[in-house]
């Protein structure tokens, strides 16, 4: 075999892979769920701590061709747990959580989640630092529990 076909073959069989690889993908855009252990190298990639009291319910993201896709997730707690001074002392690196209105909350990014207004909800962002998203959290509380939903904006 001459070493032109050689390369053609190499080429071919390249081509052929990267299609294969290609068509068994998510389509941009694409909505899919993130277990637990993908939630919690986003938290890392974020520099944010969940208070223990709080589990993994859900999460989403959406995908993208280039780039760190945006995600959200949310974590609930009895409604004792969801203590707004523990979230706070446990990233610094954020301001400190303020009173918010529904109508006033970006709830689209939440909706997939099952957010609903709560007559308790505090929220505060994060704009990108270096390498960090920027990043919105929403606490919500009701007399049976607390939810927190995280929003990464990706880059």
């Amino acid at each position: 075999m001459s070493s032109s076909a050689g390369l053609c073959r190499f080429w071919l069989i390249g081509f052929v892979v990267v299609l294969t690889a290609s068509c068994s993908s998510f389509e941009p855009g694409e909505r899919r769920s993130m277990n637990e252990e993908e939630v919690s190298r986003g938290l890392q990639d974020i520099a944010f701590d969940v208070p223990s009291g709080f589990e993994f319910v859900q999460a989403f993201t959406h995908t993208e061709f280039v780039g760190q896709p945006a995600w959200r997730a949310r974590f609930d707690a009895p409604g004792e747990a969801g203590d707004d001074t523990a979230l706070s002392a446990a990233n610094p690196s954020f301001p400190p959580l303020q009173p918010v209105t529904c109508a006033a909350a970006s709830t689209s990014n939440w909706t997939a989640l099952g957010l609903t207004c709560e007559p308790e909800m505090l929220s505060t962002a994060r704009p990108a630092q270096g390498t960090a998203d920027p990043v919105t959290v929403l606490l919500t509380r009701n007399t049976r529990q607390s939810s927190l939903f995280i929003y990464s904006q990706g880059h």
